[in-house]
């Protein structure tokens, strides 16, 4: 049997059902992936072998703490997705994942989709790699895959591409690609269990899906208001300025009298200007200190961070 060439998984064929259904009929069928399987292949990976490590500036996590336990290759850090972000302040950006102490040999900003600064992640590939391998990691929908495939167009003749979706887990086991002299190996996604994408369905999905640069939504509250964020959350705020950076498809209204809904509850005291992440969401940033109650779909943790911008 061989390796799907969509996803990992071995099959007879190049691509498995799932992978052909995606690709053709954008069917998804959830498969299951712990975040064991993701550990077992960062512990798997030589000294030797240089790390991509892809990180959604659009979903960036709490912390990397899963990551650094395990892993003690060279890191270049590529933070994808700038065409989406409304903040075009690369040294601000990079500056920002300092506080991470992620040991890394370099950081890139780049956009898979408008092929920005491809040939810098390219050029830097081929200067610091020591091996023949060169891995792609990070957490799920991180836009690992979408980044070897644009690599595999800008740079060979193959017209061979791994599987992209919206959906989480799309790649399910190590993929390997040669680029020339060297091979790059698309890995499963870490999962964040806390991540909202966790607890909804397809159609609930298909809303998160970000396809444009974000238009920040900015609210001064006066007295006590409340902001509802479609059926996955909502604030309880009282004289404050907030600005949601969130995906155009979902509905955002501001609300003078209380939602009733089956959401879990979660208080915060708010000290200083910070963002207020939803993981798989978006963030909000809350300009002053005071109390907020945000209800929450049950199982997702949302924490609060320095501001990036």
């Amino acid at each position: 049997m061989n390796k799907c060439q969509g996803c990992g998984v071995l099959t007879d064929n190049d691509l498995c059902e799932r992978c052909f259904r995606i690709k053709n009929y954008n069917e998804y069928k959830k498969v299951d992936i712990t975040s064991e399987k993701f550990i077992d292949i960062l512990k798997n990976i030589s000294n030797n072998d240089l790390v991509i490590l892809v990180v959604d500036l659009l979903n960036i996590p709490e912390s990397f703490d899963d990551i650094k336990k395990y892993l003690k290759s060279n890191i270049i850090l590529v933070l994808t997705k700038y065409d989406l972000i409304p903040f075009n302040n690369e040294p601000k950006i990079i500056e920002y994942f300092n506080r991470y102490e992620l040991n890394t040999i370099a950081t890139v900003v780049i956009s898979s989709k408008k092929n920005y600064h491809l040939d810098y992640l390219y050029e830097l590939i081929i200067q610091n790699k020591t091996s023949n391998k060169v891995y792609f990691i990070g957490y799920t929908n991180a836009g690992k895959s979408s980044l070897i495939n644009k690599l595999i167009y800008n740079y060979t003749t193959s017209k061979s591409l791994i599987t992209t979706s919206f959906m989480p887990n799309t790649t399910v086991d190590t993929i390997s690609v040669l680029l020339n002299d060297f091979i790059l190996i698309d890995t499963p996604g870490l999962i964040n269990k806390y991540d909202i994408v966790n607890y909804l369905d397809f159609k609930s999905l298909k809303k998160l899906v970000c396809k444009r640069k974000i238009r920040p939504i900015s609210y001064q509250i006066k007295g006590k208001q409340y902001i509802n964020i479609d059926k996955f959350a909502s604030l309880k705020i009282e004289n404050n300025n907030i600005i949601i950076y969130m995906p155009e498809n979902i509905n955002i209204n501001r609300l003078y009298k209380k939602v009733n809904n089956n959401l879990y509850s979660v208080s915060l005291k708010i000290e200083k200007t910070c963002d207020l992440v939803i993981p798989g969401l978006g963030f909000i940033k809350i300009m002053k200190p005071g109390n907020i109650t945000c209800n929450i779909i049950s199982g997702v943790k949302i924490f609060c961070r320095d501001s990036i911008i």
